[in-house]
């Protein structure tokens, strides 16, 4: 939802539809592009299909105008030619920023912007002031400083950024922003000394990055991946820029690895039909409803009012509600145009105010983070870890909330992988509290992240273990033991259908990930599940 540039575009002209349809890199000779770009006065640019895209179909591919640390919320210290994290041992020769080795500081990246000018500055960062296991508030200049650069030596890439949204009017309202912000202004201009370039610029810049970066996650090293904890790397992409938000959006998009230059595909999770808009989520499908949207006001500035959104029962998941005390009974908004408007109970009516259901969630969302992997402290993160977190807070959250189910997600992972909990270590109720947990996270994924995407192939990948197990187990008891055949082939079919679809969704991930190696270490499996399936179904 665009609602026009907010800053004087200078040098860039007049807003340039085809100059954006040129920059897609995918092949599209044997279709033809399945979108135009549209700009209207209510929502800006954005993106209709201009035929039936299928699932799966690439819809554009883009590189990244410029890219580096996140530059609004700060980072940790991290190399800045490879991105992995720094312990100060190794200084750029030049200009004195951490790196991982003397050979990321002569990569182009560096050396020929930030570095370089540093370098004519005569300015070098005294980095044995930063503390290493903190967020360094330095950091924050550098993507910023990326962008500016291409003023003049990219000036095409440079029109392409400032043409980007940057909320400029709403955003200096806020003093949330301007507290944040500042700093970075001041440490640009007084602390390296660039007069060169404007407040006015340099703050522009910032709000472009808040407005329109995307959080890169792709690999940088053999078994390493970036955007892990607070290492992350934000890029503002051009095509990829144009598509609208929706909480349920009908793409889904990865990144190729740093050294193919982190470029991205984009391609269509469901079936897209023609005259349809094209969209991608610009927040987390999991957070509950009042946290998307006050992500959306906050860093955004608009109130989605998208399908989901707009349903207080979230297409009918309750994945945001509230458990009533009394009758049990979901509890949800009662006006969801309104953040502060109070919630009641589906049943009984009882009545919510706002506040406090916005202080419960955040308060359990806080105790959800606790749960993220932890290799000091593996005990608060283990399967015991969640499973107390659902005894704890599924009396006051709704079972499908999804604070709950993204707890349940990674527990449905755990049972067959973590150590003592291996698949042929578990017992049937184990098995069978997997396949429950499997079967409660799709039918939420179904509705909120529908069609292929990535969490949904996991999830039905990890279905196929308990109901191949399951009927096996059945079957090894013999024909005196009460097995109903009818089960035993349901519950191989099931798992059969289960691993080729969750298979045919992972397959699209990007090479070399965790998902990417489950399709390949699974393809033996497949043959051998599809050939048990015939055999038994013939059998009994």
């Amino acid at each position: 939802m665009r609602v026009g540039m907010d800053h004087k575009l200078g040098g860039a002209g007049e807003d340039d539809i085809d100059k954006y349809a040129a920059k897609d890199l995918a092949n599209h000779k044997e279709k033809g592009k399945p979108y135009n770009i549209i700009k209207d006065e209510v929502v800006g640019r954005h993106m209709v299909s201009t035929r039936d895209i299928k699932a799966g179909e690439t819809i554009m591919e883009d590189i990244p105008l410029t890219f580096g640390p996140v530059c609004s919320t700060g980072i940790k210290p991290m190399c800045l030619g490879c991105y992995r994290a720094v312990d100060g041992s190794v200084l750029c020769e030049t200009c004195g920023w951490p790196m991982c080795s003397i050979n990321c500081s002569n990569k182009v990246q560096h050396r020929d912007q930030e570095c370089q000018l540093f370098k004519e500055k005569g300015f070098r960062v005294d980095a044995a002031k930063f503390n290493y296991a903190e967020i360094e508030p330095a950091y924050s200049c550098i993507s910023p400083l990326r962008a500016l650069l291409l003023q003049k030596s990219d000036p095409d890439r440079w029109s392409m950024i400032w043409s980007l949204m940057s909320h400029n009017e709403a955003r200096r309202k806020e003093e949330y922003w301007n507290t944040r912000h500042q700093p970075v202004v001041k440490y640009i201009k007084e602390t390296i000394g660039l007069t060169e370039f404007s407040e006015d610029a340099i703050d522009t810049v910032l709000g472009i990055f808040l407005v329109n970066d995307f959080e890169i996650n792709a690999k940088i090293g053999e078994e390493e991946w970036s955007s892990s904890g607070n290492d992350s790397i934000r890029g503002l992409y051009q095509i990829a820029s144009i598509p609208n938000h929706d909480c349920v959006a009908n793409t889904v998009h990865q990144f190729a690895s740093i050294d193919e230059g982190f470029r991205m595909q984009v391609k269509a999770c469901r079936d897209i039909k023609k005259g349809e808009e094209i969209t991608h989520s610009y927040v987390d499908a999991q957070e509950p409803i009042l946290i998307r949207q006050e992500l959306l006001n906050l860093g955004k500035f608009f109130h989605c009012l998208c399908q989901r959104c707009s349903d207080p029962t979230e297409l009918g998941t309750f994945c945001s509600a509230l458990k009533c005390p009394s009758c049990k009974e979901p509890v949800i908004s009662m006006n969801t145009k309104d953040l502060k408007s109070d919630w009641s109970c589906t049943k009984c009516k009882r009545v919510f105010p706002h506040l406090k259901v916005s202080n419960v969630t955040a308060a359990i969302k806080e105790e959800s983070e606790l749960l993220e992997p932890n290799k000091e402290h593996p005990e608060l993160c283990d399967i015991a870890a969640h499973e107390a977190f659902l005894k704890k807070f599924s009396p006051i959250l709704y079972s499908k909330h999804v604070l709950l189910i993204k707890a349940k997600y990674t527990l449905s992972k755990m049972y067959g992988r973590m150590a003592g909990y291996e698949a042929d270590k578990l017992s049937n109720e184990q098995l069978m509290r997997k396949q429950d947990l499997c079967e409660e996270v799709l039918t939420v994924l179904d509705k909120i992240m529908p069609g292929q995407s990535r969490m949904r192939g996991v999830m039905l990948y990890e279905l196929h273990l308990p109901c191949v197990m399951i009927a096996n187990r059945s079957l090894q008891l013999g024909p005196g033991s009460g097995a109903d055949p009818k089960k035993i082939k349901a519950g191989l079919k099931k798992g059969l259908l289960s691993l080729r679809q969750g298979l045919d969704i992972l397959k699209l991930q990007p090479e070399g990930s965790f998902e990417a190696k489950i399709v390949e270490g699974s393809q033996k499996s497949l043959v051998e599940l599809e050939n048990w399936v015939k055999t038994i179904s013939e059998a009994l």
